[in-house]
């Protein structure tokens, strides 16, 4: 099967704001009741930098800590999102990717 770059290309053009828009939800979370997924934003991230990679695009970050310092997030920002993902990750159902300490 081949792939049309120029459309992959251009779904791919929306990922960027969504991944950061779901970490931004992600931050938002209820202790209580969560309604965002830390372990789905990861999941998105690593699979957009490994296919925006191979595609020949290098992107200025490499992981989720270079994502928050691109989006100027704050050590505490990601030490709050880190949190979250550690204890969703005990009950997640499904692929987890690893994440930058995994």
């Amino acid at each position: 099967m081949d792939i049309n770059i120029e459309k992959l290309e251009y779904l791919l053009s929306f990922s960027e704001s969504d991944i950061e828009q779901l970490v931004y939800d992600v931050l938002d979370n209820s202790k209580d009741d969560p309604h965002y997924s830390a372990v789905t934003a990861n999941n998105r991230l690593v699979c957009y930098i490994e296919v925006m990679n191979s595609l020949g695009t290098e992107l200025p970050y490499s992981n989720m800590k270079s994502f928050f310092e691109h989006l100027l997030l704050t050590k505490e920002d990601y030490d709050n999102y880190k949190r979250q993902y550690d204890e969703e990750k005990k009950i997640y159902i499904g692929r987890i990717f690893p994440f930058d300490s995994d």
